[in-house]
């Protein structure tokens, strides 16, 4: 029997951290929320259901983001999962420095869900939420959303992101 016990490590930095969380296996999403700008898009992996009484989700985005503050002054957001086809969404919305506003949505199809945001096409589900609660954890805040709309796609196959690489899984 092979041991994988990580080597103990006497100070945890960044890089080391990031290097480790990149080793979990994580699910690709968009969460979309709309302001007084317009929609906007951010890329994320740090998703997480809370509830199922009532349905409650988590994302986690920067603090100091547009993202985190479109969906401050909006209070509502919609998780996207994307599908294993949709790598290149997922790497448009984490562009620093695209266009905001419609101009980020400039032939990226989609439609408006029951909350306001963006619900994007050919996403596995999508999850429109408004924000019951934040918190400001570190360099982050910790949106916690109660679910007001489901909607699933006939295909399930999603994207998933690991060590820093979209994964197309079969």
């Amino acid at each position: 029997m092979t041991s994988h016990q990580p080597a103990p490590v006497a100070e945890v930095g960044t890089g080391r951290f990031r290097q480790a969380m990149g080793r979990f296996l994580t699910g690709v999403a968009v969460v979309t929320s709309s302001g007084p700008q317009g929609p906007h898009g951010t890329t994320i992996s740090s998703l997480a259901s809370v509830s199922l009484d009532p349905p409650m989700l988590l994302v986690c985005l920067s603090r100091h983001s547009y993202g985190a503050e479109v969906i401050r002054s909006s209070g509502t957001f919609t998780v996207n999962v994307l599908g294993r086809d949709q790598s290149e969404l997922a790497g448009w919305f984490a562009t620093p420095g695209r266009p905001r506003g419609a101009a980020g949505f400039a032939g990226v199809a989609h439609r408006t869900g029951s909350t306001g945001a963006p619900v994007l096409d050919g996403a596995v589900s999508h999850l429109d939420c408004r924000v019951a609660q934040r918190v400001v954890a570190g360099d982050h805040t910790i949106f916690i959303g109660e679910v007001a709309e489901v909607g699933l796609a006939a295909s399930a196959d999603p994207l998933a992101y690991h060590q820093g690489q979209f994964l197309h899984l079969p």
